[in-house]
């Protein structure tokens, strides 16, 4: 084992909470997972094939058979991100705006200048290079120069209201962050709740609980499936 890979196992523990499931056939309440040996834990979801929305919470208890249970407050999360290279701008986009491209691909932006643009949101369709890109609000527009990089870079996205729905776009990844001083006192678990997608016959979706900046140290790191004494 190399010696990087020996510490992140030693520092790192690894929770399979819903295994590769169909989400159309019913809702799946993720495993609950004890944070009492760690400072964080990173709920990192990924579907395949996705025909419906899938609505996302989580939940906080105070073991991991869900004594306790009851909703826990989410402000952010990632998701699937891009960086399209833009040429001829007639301005910045704002951020927070919707741009489509002429063949009908959109995305929001997150971080914008005159030489490229990050967007989160994006829909199934491709950007394609030398279309006009045009801000939904600011009304500038840009000439993709490619079809886009970095497909798989997750960036920041405000949710409302504790809760965000997983759009009906295939292959996309989303993340959310749980630190322990977000947990009400006497809480130390946690749980991912993936509603029924909607629409559709198939969405295939899976998601694991990575945990890190542990109390302690030892190789391997000791579950989060079990109440830590």
């Amino acid at each position: 084992m190399s010696s990087i890979f020996a510490e992140l196992v030693k520092n790192t523990g690894f929770v399979p909470v819903v295994w590769p499931v169909n989400l159309r056939t019913g809702a799946n309440n993720g495993g609950v997972i004890s944070m009492k040996g760690y400072g964080r834990c990173c709920f990192y979801i990924v579907v395949g094939t996705v025909d419906g929305t899938v609505a996302v919470t989580l939940y906080e208890a105070t073991s991991v058979a869900g004594a306790g249970v009851q909703q826990l407050s989410l402000d952010k999360m990632y998701t699937t991100g891009q960086r399209l290279l833009i040429t001829s701008p007639t301005g910045v986009f704002t951020v927070g705006e919707t741009v489509t491209g002429d063949g009908g691909a959109t995305g929001v932006v997150v971080k914008a200048s005159r030489d490229d643009v990050l967007l989160h949101t994006r829909n199934a369709t491709a950007f394609v290079d030398a279309e006009t890109i045009t801000g939904g609000t600011s009304l500038y527009t840009a000439t993709a120069n490619g079809a886009g990089q970095d497909e798989d870079i997750l960036l920041e996205k405000a949710v409302d209201s504790d809760t965000f729905t997983i759009p009906a776009v295939s292959n996309r990844t989303y993340a959310i962050e749980v630190r322990g001083e977000d947990l009400s006192d006497g809480y130390d678990c946690v749980q991912l709740r993936l509603a029924q997608a909607g629409a559709g016959s198939s969405s295939i979706g899976v998601a694991i609980a990575i945990l890190y900046e542990p109390n302690f140290h030892r190789i391997p790191m000791g579950t989060g499936i079990y109440d830590a004494p």
